[in-house]
């Protein structure tokens, strides 16, 4: 026991043989900041492939807004067509009408051909991009 009738076991778990904290900071100033280092690698990057890979970012790009645009407009005429045809809430499946279930699970089956095309058009896009710079 100690001298105020405690154990001393509560002193050194609360950290009383600790060193004090420090805080570490980072120099803030515009003149210790560097040009990141240069990027090491295989290759160095030459300027055909920078032409070439930012060639495939805009063709990657083009191939997104087309097939989002398409997408857009193939929903609309699936919907348009399912509210235009009376046959499809005359067909009941199960006590629920067949433009439901279109509208319910139609779609997926058409953003999966999607995705697969865009996967696949997106994978030739890469093998160009990889034919013209193993030709480099």
């Amino acid at each position: 026991m100690t001298e105020n009738g405690t154990g001393g076991g509560a002193e050194r778990r609360r950290g009383a043989s600790r060193p004090p904290r420090e805080r570490v900071t980072s120099i803030d100033a515009a003149s210790a900041r560097t040009d990141p280092a240069p990027r090491t690698g295989r290759w160095a990057v030459g300027e055909a492939e920078t032409l070439f890979t930012r060639t495939l970012m805009r063709a990657q790009g083009r191939l997104a807004i087309v097939c989002l645009l398409s997408f857009g407009v193939a929903l609309v005429l699936v919907t348009v067509v399912m509210s235009r045809i009376p046959l499809l809430d005359a067909i009941v499946l199960g006590g629920v009408p067949l433009s439901w279930l279109i509208h319910a699970y139609g779609f997926y089956p058409l953003m999966v051909i999607w995705a697969v095309g865009y996967t696949l058009a997106c994978q030739r896009l890469e093998g160009r991009f990889t034919q013209l710079v193993e030709h480099e």
